[in-house]
């Protein structure tokens, strides 16, 4: 092969490359309501997992008390608990999990 042929392939692959990199894709999230893909589900059940064990451990966290939801990511706490700063910690702690969503 000559050279010049080279490298205009060379060009015409990088162009495509360019290009394909710079068009719009479709989003790949669930949108509210659609079921979820089984990898979103079994996410959500590890950061369920996490965020109990991380309420468990935690001093001054009645964990107990508190049921923990996840849905792609955002964590729901439920439950009751003794005081205003044993709800701020449970809440802290839920958001330093790894995966968590804080909206």
């Amino acid at each position: 092969m000559n050279r010049p042929l080279i490298g205009s392939v060379v060009a015409l692959v990088l162009a495509a490359m360019v290009a394909s990199g710079c068009s719009r894709t479709e989003s790949t999230e669930p949108q509210e309501g659609e079921p979820r893909p089984v990898s979103v589900v079994i996410d959500d059940a590890a950061i369920t997992a996490s965020v109990k064990i991380a309420l468990a451990f935690q001093r001054g966290v009645s964990a107990a008390g508190i049921n923990v939801d996840t849905d792609r990511g955002t964590v729901t706490l439920n439950g009751v608990v003794d005081t205003e700063a044993e709800r701020q910690l449970a809440k802290k702690v839920a958001e330093d999990v790894e995966g968590v969503k804080v909206i």
